[in-house]
């Protein structure tokens, strides 16, 4: 099973490219899963990278979910593939993110890989310090959830 865990900060040039992270792409490896997806996260202002065996593991499950037969079912699943892309790796471990998705998160030249299981997220690093700034908020959710 595919598991992303770290903070990793990076620099984005002029192009798009980033060096994908060692941490990261050993776990690809590992699990023999060289190839990514991209898409611009449903909830926050970052894109979400997903190996491609486990978008495929959640692109059959929202299908599974979904009516072809219902237009607007039909609708929500189209809205969830229209904007993917598939990102290679290049030979010195860097990735391409394409500019519509560069724009869509704001992304500069800092950037932050957050590890989210088995997903990784990629941000404008300047948002995702003001997001991960609050650790009190995150204690107080955290017992609410865990208070059974």
């Amino acid at each position: 099973m595919v598991r992303f865990i770290g903070n990793i900060d990076a620099k984005m040039d002029e192009k798009g490219r980033v060096f994908f992270p060692a941490v990261f792409r050993r776990t690809l490896q590992k699990e023999g899963d060289e190839a990514l997806m991209i898409r611009k996260d449903i909830h926050q202002n970052c894109l979400v990278l997903y190996p491609k065996s486990v978008w495929n593991q959640q692109l059959d499950e929202l299908r599974s979910r979904l009516n072809r037969w219902n237009a607007q079912q039909q609708m929500v699943f189209r809205q969830f593939v229209a904007g993917v892309d598939e990102l290679p790796i290049d030979g010195n471990g860097r990735i391409l993110i394409p500019k519509r998705l560069q724009q869509m998160a704001a992304l500069q030249a800092s950037v932050r890989f957050i590890g989210m299981d088995d997903t990784i997220e990629l941000w404008a690093k300047e948002t995702a310090d003001s997001l991960l700034d609050n650790p009190a908020a995150l204690g107080e959710t955290l017992e609410a959830l865990m208070d059974f």
